[in-house]
């Protein structure tokens, strides 16, 4: 009888020596420069060296200035920077902003003069004394001196400024006043008006098609609505001057370097000016209000601030826009844009003066109507303001 045995299955496995006594060379990969990485890094600091070597920062506020910064010497980074011929405005003031302190560093023989002032601050704000006050000084060895009041001074009537042949330039075209350029209702104006963007007119009024609201039809324009203001100001028993000077000949990027000019103009010619609108509408289309049932443009007080290039007064100049917004909005309900007030960092041309701001009424889609019946309430926001002596003293 057969005798049936079980299959035997060998099975060959490719095996290793023993992991631990195995001394197989290590697989090694061959290593890869990540160049897209790298070159994205490089060109991020070209960029960087090339910010910092070219575009300054913008310019830091001292906190101490109570007594001049002595004299120096210059440190070793000025003469680097002068041998790199790179403006110390440059490279220095981007590290000295993203460092602090490090100006001490840079500059050691600084350090004593920075002290000098810290000291002279501490004690001034510890004393309520500044220590350049002679007076002060006096006063506070002697309290009986602090009950001599010093004699005042009389005011010097300053004389007019001698009237210029600009003055009386006319132009035909343009409205109310005999087409004066410079247009005087009363004497000695308190309020002085021009207009930066002298084209801006509205679409009811400019030729199907055009690719702008601008015109030079001055009887359709924001001219037209700077004479109403001026009119409505002076039935009020103010003073007001209003220049219209077209700031807008030599194009649109030239505008505001010409109105600087005529503003400055304006203040000297009539010193005795101490508010001053640069009138405007808005650039994009603003719906009316509807004020007592009537449509009228809303109105916008634009405050240019110091982001970007001095501006002493703008801090004023807010304040003022706050006071004036706040009665207009109680003139009329409804009429302001927005929350009435817009801050931005260019100044426009508002470093002139305290109560030197920027209004726009309506927009292009806006019609002369509605420009008038705003300009109306404007003028007698303005004018509670002028006879509660709302305004910024002089300076």
């Amino acid at each position: 009888m057969a005798r049936w045995r079980l299959p035997v299955i060998i099975w060959f496995l490719r095996g290793s020596k023993n992991r631990y006594g195995n001394k197989r060379r290590p697989v090694t990969h061959q290593r890869r420069i990540p160049w897209a990485s790298a070159t994205l890094y490089g060109g991020t600091l070209f960029l960087a060296a090339a910010v910092l070597w070219k575009v300054p920062a913008r310019p830091t506020v001292i906190p101490v200035s109570i007594y001049p910064a002595l004299p120096s010497k210059p440190s070793w980074m000025d003469k680097r920077l002068a041998s790199w011929k790179v403006h110390p405005t440059t490279f220095r003031s981007w590290l000295n902003q993203g460092i602090a302190l490090l100006g001490l560093v840079m500059d050691p023989s600084d350090v004593q003069a920075h002290v000098n002032q810290l000291l002279a601050t501490g004690l001034h704000t510890m004393t309520g004394v500044p220590l350049n006050n002679l007076p002060a000084l006096l006063r506070l060895e002697i309290p009986a001196l602090a009950t001599v009041h010093p004699a005042k001074a009389r005011p010097r009537s300053e004389p007019k400024p001698p009237r210029t042949k600009a003055q009386n330039e006319v132009d035909k075209s343009l409205p109310g006043d005999g087409g004066r350029v410079w247009a005087e209702l009363g004497q000695d104006p308190v309020v002085g008006i021009y207009q930066t963007h002298s084209h801006e007119s509205f679409w009811p009024y400019v030729p199907t098609g055009s690719a702008t609201a601008y015109s030079t039809d001055w009887s359709k324009t924001i001219v037209q609505v700077g004479w109403w203001l001026a009119v409505d100001l002076h039935q009020s028993g103010i003073a007001v001057v209003q220049s219209r000077v077209n700031n807008m000949s030599e194009g649109l990027l030239a505008s505001y370097n010409k109105s600087y000019y005529t503003a400055k103009r304006l203040l000297k010619w009539y010193p005795t000016v101490r508010m001053l609108i640069d009138l405007h509408r808005a650039p994009q289309n603003v719906p009316p209000a509807l004020i007592q049932g009537n449509k009228v443009s809303k109105i916008a007080i634009v405050v240019g601030t110091n982001k970007l290039l001095p501006n002493e007064y703008w801090h004023q100049n807010l304040a003022f826009a706050l006071k004036l917004s706040k009665v207009l909005e109680e003139v009329a309900p409804g009429i302001l844009r927005g929350q009435g007030i817009e801050t931005v960092p260019y100044r426009y041309n508002q470093q002139l003066m305290p109560a030197d701001v920027m209004i726009e009424v309506g927009g292009p889609n806006s019609t002369l109507a509605e420009e008038r019946y705003a300009v109306h309430d404007l003028a007698e926001a303005i004018g509670q303001l002028v006879h509660s002596d709302g305004l910024p003293k002089a300076q």
